[in-house]
């Protein structure tokens, strides 16, 4: 029997399809987190920006539709990614008219935080405005942010120059406001003119970040690159098939972090198995320059379904994030069930040691229920459940400490035929996330279709906490020093079940607590 994968605690797109979360924010009482969303089909069409809030990161509301579109500029890819900042008292929305010639930066305004109106300004910033290096049809996806009495935007583009010749300095031209003005056209944006070109990865030249400045959100001003060489980063970071899509910069714990999505970033080994990817960067912004001196880099996921991850600071202070909790170049088994599209747990992040840690929010918290502790168990060649140790929507955390097994872990949606498994690979040295016998399958182009791999610091002691909700696994490790997320697909109904196992030897499981997260 087959049954519904719609999430319980995580956000789902309600029908049609969805992708990227913009426009995080806090607003009127309200959590608000827009996306990417084609309302009429369950696949990528011209972009409108579905908009959900919550009062706690738990509870998603649907809102009306924020952004439509309806310009000759947006005819093409419509209203595509990008940010939210309030200023005077007003929700202020960026985004991107990301035609395949062309690409532009645009802003709508609301009152309300949930009626937008377009600004008669637009496009504001459009590719050809800046420096030439910068290729017009890769340049996209804004994160606005003060800083100093200043208004800075954060994109992703293309460079078409020899890049990051170290010796090169880039000259800051001031810009104007954008010419080309639309008024509305009559075309039906679910049956569009026209969708011909060759879409978002057009542009010639190596993915890169870039920095613009402005004092009143309409003339600004190119500061520069973000990355440049560097003898500790290897060469995919520079000679990137693809933009650095949706990136967000934010300081915390006194560190300076930028985040962003590097399309058909070429992994090695172990590292960046996804075909687009998911980094942080710590390090120093240049305010004059735009060069980010990097100190570290690294993956913010180390699972199959992560990107596009966009971060926002709260009222009290807490710098949390969010991401599109699917992948790329993959197949899609919800589509059947008429909607395509679901959302990360919102994680706060801090900077500890210069790696970023993750957690998710407290709030969840208060959705426990129905607890259940073990002090301690020890498993040899075999698999073993727990009393009160089941189900599919719940958060389990355990200690594991391999006493001489080969691979040691947890079953989890353990059925008659299906098993999701996470497990510590002595041989490799590493945790692994296996969903090969999860049930329904997905395609795509990944190198390995059904294993991803996690570093551990101590593989004596990893402590794992585990979220399950109906088709969804999030796995933070060691307190949130790494982070595995994926998807699955269980479709039976006994398809529920917790088991901890070890083969080739014996494995102990300490603290072992479990909640059902139950969300009315």
């Amino acid at each position: 029997m087959e049954k519904s994968y719609r999430q319980t605690y995580h956000a789902c797109v309600p029908s049609g399809w969805s992708n990227d979360p913009n426009g995080l924010i806090f607003f009127n009482g309200k959590y608000h987190l827009f996306y990417q969303h084609y309302p009429y089909k369950t696949q990528w069409g011209i972009m409108h920006w579905g908009h959900v809030t919550s009062r706690d990161f738990v509870k998603w509301e649907n809102c009306p539709i924020a952004l439509k579109p309806d310009r000759v500029y947006e005819a093409v890819c419509g209203c595509c990614s990008g940010s939210a900042i309030e200023v005077d008292g007003k929700m202020l929305l960026a985004y991107t008219a990301a035609q395949p010639d062309l690409q532009r930066q645009c802003l709508a305004w609301s009152d309300d935080g949930i009626h937008f109106t377009k600004d008669p300004a637009n496009p504001v910033l459009r590719a050809d405005m800046l420096h030439p290096e910068v290729s017009v049809k890769d340049f996209r996806d804004p994160y606005l942010f003060r800083r100093d009495g200043h208004y800075y935007m954060l994109a992703g583009a293309k460079l078409l120059e020899p890049p990051y010749r170290a010796d090169q300095t880039i000259s800051a031209g001031s810009v104007g406001v954008g010419a080309d003005k639309f008024t509305p056209t009559d075309w039906n944006p679910s049956n569009p003119p026209f969708l011909s070109g060759d879409g978002l990865n057009a542009g010639d030249g190596w993915g890169n970040l870039v920095l613009c400045r402005s004092d009143d959100l309409y003339h600004w001003t190119y500061i520069g690159r973000l990355i440049r060489r560097s003898d500790h980063l290897p060469e995919q970071f520079y000679q990137l098939p693809g933009a650095y899509e949706c990136p967000s910069y934010f300081e915390v714990d006194g560190t300076e972090v930028v985040l962003s999505s590097p399309q058909n970033f070429v992994g090695e080994g172990k590292q960046f198995q996804n075909v687009h990817a998911s980094t942080y960067m710590t390090g120093k912004l240049d305010f004059e320059t735009g060069h980010f001196a990097i100190d570290a880099m690294g993956e913010v996921d180390y699972g199959f379904d992560f990107y596009a991850e966009q971060a926002m600071v709260t009222p009290e202070g807490r710098v949390v994030m969010i991401a599109w909790k699917e992948m790329w170049d993959r197949s899609f088994p919800t589509q059947s069930e008429g909607w395509a599209g679901t959302y990360t747990l919102p994680r706060e992040l801090h900077v500890r040691e210069g790696r970023l840690v993750q957690q998710p929010v407290w709030e969840l918290k208060k959705y426990r229920r129905n607890p259940a502790a073990f002090h301690s168990l020890k498993v040899e060649e075999e698999s073993v459940s727990l009393p009160g140790v089941a189900g599919k929507t719940l958060e389990l955390s355990f200690t594991l400490s391999p006493d001489g097994a080969r691979r040691c872990g947890v079953k989890l949606f353990k059925g008659q035929e299906h098993e999701t498994l996470i497990y510590f690979d002595a041989e490799e040295g590493m945790l692994v996330f296996d969903r090969a016998h999860s049930g329904k399958e997905t395609g795509g182009r990944d190198r390995d279709k059904y294993r991803r791999f996690c570093p551990v610091e101590d593989p004596s002691c990893i402590r794992l906490q585990c979220y399950l909700d109906i088709s969804s696994v999030e796995v933070f490790v060691d307190g949130g020093k790494a982070v595995m997320t994926g998807n699955v697909y269980p479709d039976h109904e006994g398809d529920d079940g917790v088991e901890f196992f070890a083969e080739g030897g014996a494995c102990s499981f300490a603290d072992v607590e479990k909640y059902d997260i139950i969300v009315k």
